[in-house]
């Protein structure tokens, strides 16, 4: 088996320690017999009075000691002792060393990962990943953070997100992930070459996974949409029409920045499906068994969006519906959609 760097450094920094203590009972229990010749010592004598002088156990002198067998025990202990508390140093400063220490993090954080499911990951955590990791964490999701910078690794670890750092384009580190388990990915590096691998390497794995990717070059976006993205989108698109907004219509997107920020009474639109048993009843009726003050913006059936629905408008087994509402009105609404 090949030994890591870990490893081998402390290898290399027991062989002093360990050599000297093996030395010192070797010429301990040459030394002992030799003083005991004449006395009877035995080879198990001389070997019992070294470890316990080394070992500063204590028991007494096995056989009887002239003034230099005593000088003898005093040089004995000097060395076996340092030695022994030497060799103790070392391995106690290499188990509370940083990489152990890191080491030690990363399994308790995989072993972390490995627990979650209908999570989140996020492939790169610059500052498109970073926004989209604390959006996701503030809705309530679980969100594992993966990129192959030490640095970014440690910022998001900082921040309080469950991290891998690794190339996400690898399958090996998107198992890691619990890329089979997961709810979605947002895919966020800064090359769209990467983001297009990470996606094909995703897309294998889970078939059923939402992807959401950026998209550099916004002529980059039909490619990821077509290697398996749900959603691809260009962040400096958006934020060239976000500007725009604020030019044509101030006070919409002040409204907008102010009712959808997160808080207790902050408003979402989320997507909602009804379960089986609640298709075919009325969109008002569902809203008045959930939760009063939800508005049902529209209804997706299929490629067909109904705008503003009737209250009597019935529902179909396959279609969505896009409401508007706090957490809570959403929440209870979902409930009703699931009886």
């Amino acid at each position: 088996m090949q030994l890591g760097p870990e490893s081998r450094t402390l290898q290399s920094r027991l062989a002093l320690p360990v050599g000297l203590l093996v030395a010192t009972h070797v010429v301990g229990v040459l030394g002992y017999h030799w003083l005991w010749r004449d006395r009877g010592g035995t080879w198990m004598d001389a070997l019992f009075m070294t470890f316990t002088t080394v070992a500063t156990i204590g028991y007494g002198e096995v056989k009887p000691l002239d003034d230099a067998g005593r000088l003898f025990t005093i040089l004995i202990a000097i060395t076996g002792i340092g030695s022994l508390f030497y060799t103790f140093s070392v391995g106690l400063d290499h188990l509370t060393s940083d990489s152990i220490r890191q080491s030690r993090r990363k399994r308790r954080m995989q072993q972390r990962i490995d627990k979650l499911e209908r999570h989140f990951v996020v492939a790169g955590y610059g500052r498109v990943g970073r926004e989209a990791a604390h959006e996701l964490s503030q809705a309530g999701g679980q969100v594992v953070v993966v990129d192959p910078g030490q640095p970014m690794a440690r910022v998001a670890t900082e921040a309080g997100f469950l991290v891998l750092e690794g190339d996400a384009a690898e399958d090996s580190v998107l198992e890691r992930a619990g890329i089979r388990r997961a709810r979605g990915l947002v895919v966020t590096t800064a090359n769209d070459a990467t983001n297009l691998h990470v996606i094909l390497s995703a897309r294998l794995l889970n078939p059923r996974l939402f992807i959401a990717s950026r998209a550099v070059d916004e002529a980059s976006a039909p490619k990821l949409l077509r290697a398996g993205a749900n959603r691809a989108i260009s962040p400096y698109a958006i934020g060239g029409r976000r500007l725009a907004h604020l030019m044509l219509s101030p006070r919409v997107v002040d409204f907008f920045e102010t009712a959808f920020r997160r808080g207790k009474q902050a408003l979402r639109i989320a997507g909602l499906q009804p379960s089986a048993s609640a298709a075919r009843r009325a969109v008002g009726a569902l809203v008045e068994a959930g939760a009063a003050g939800v508005t049902v913006l529209a209804v997706l059936r299929g490629d067909q969006v109904v705008r503003s629905p009737d209250p009597s408008f019935a529902l179909g087994p396959d279609d969505h519906l896009l409401v508007l509402g706090t957490d809570e009105q959403i929440e209870a609404l979902e409930r009703a959609m699931s009886q």
